[in-house]
């Protein structure tokens, strides 16, 4: 069976549309990562179109993170979150200079958060089961 760009595009859609709001912060923060190590090589590659590409995906990604904060519910950590993604932003945007220590600065502290959030997630879940197996 051969797998198409478009049967491909259609299954992702199909995820994206179909996940749940913690498995799709989960891919945010996994697209905004690849991105951010794409544009990285593109850089090195000496192709800067596709480095700024992957540079203004990376900042959409990080600007949507930071877009789906409930700060009515998330509180503090909301607004420290809110204050780390917009510092992430103006680093992305600083990188477009070329300036690649700018861009490992927010590869850094967004894949400190994303860590964090896994394994809050792990914790989340694992919990879940047990409550489950103890019902």
């Amino acid at each position: 069976m051969t797998t198409t760009p478009s049967t491909y595009a259609a299954y992702r859609t199909t995820t994206i549309t179909t996940a749940d709001p913690v498995t799709l912060t989960t891919m945010l923060f996994d697209g905004a990562l690849k991105a951010m190590r794409r544009a990285r090589m593109r850089f090195e590659e000496g192709k800067r179109k596709e480095f700024l590409d992957e540079l203004e995906r990376a900042s959409l990604i990080v600007g949507e993170l930071l877009a789906t904060l409930d700060f009515e519910r998330g509180g503090d950590l909301a607004k420290n979150l809110s204050a780390i993604y917009a510092y992430c932003l103006r680093r992305l945007t600083e990188a477009t200079l070329g300036e690649l220590d700018k861009l490992a600065e927010a590869e850094k502290h967004v894949g400190r958060i994303a860590e964090a959030w896994k394994q809050a997630v792990a914790l989340y879940r694992a919990g879940q089961a047990e409550g489950n197996r103890a019902a």
